[in-house]
């Protein structure tokens, strides 16, 4: 899926039609205009930032780091250990060595009596 399919209705939302009025701050598109400073801007850092803007809609979308030690314990994820295995829901517990942990037998950190690691995880929110 292409960034301009992800995002389609956020530039709808934002009225963007002119890509020199596209910035992306955050990994999220804006509208370019005083409140966004062209140092926070991705396009910033290119010859033109239209070209960059419209380079950018027309590349494939990739879900954003998970930065885990932000994560809230008891937020929902979805987790495997291996690329082949269906996506197990459950609870984050921690994030340790480069590791993530759930609570065991998808309980929450309330009814929990122990922890999980897992080799792959994302948070819940990013299957919508």
């Amino acid at each position: 899926m292409l960034n301009i399919e992800y995002y389609k209705d956020k530039l709808k939302e934002l009225g963007i039609i002119n890509l020199d009025k596209l910035a992306l701050c955050k990994g999220q598109p804006h509208i370019c205009d005083d409140n966004i400073r062209c140092c926070e801007c991705l396009f910033n850092h290119s010859f033109s930032c239209s070209d960059a803007a419209l380079n950018w809609l027309f590349s494939e979308y990739e879900e954003p780091e998970v930065d885990w030690s932000k994560v809230k314990v008891d937020t929902p994820i979805l987790v495997r250990d291996t690329e082949g295995h269906e996506w197990t829901k459950r609870y984050f517990a921690k994030f340790v060595d480069g590791k993530v942990y759930t609570w065991c037998d998808g309980a929450t950190s309330w009814t929990a009596c122990g922890e999980s690691p897992w080799n792959c995880a994302k948070l819940a929110e990013s299957e919508n």
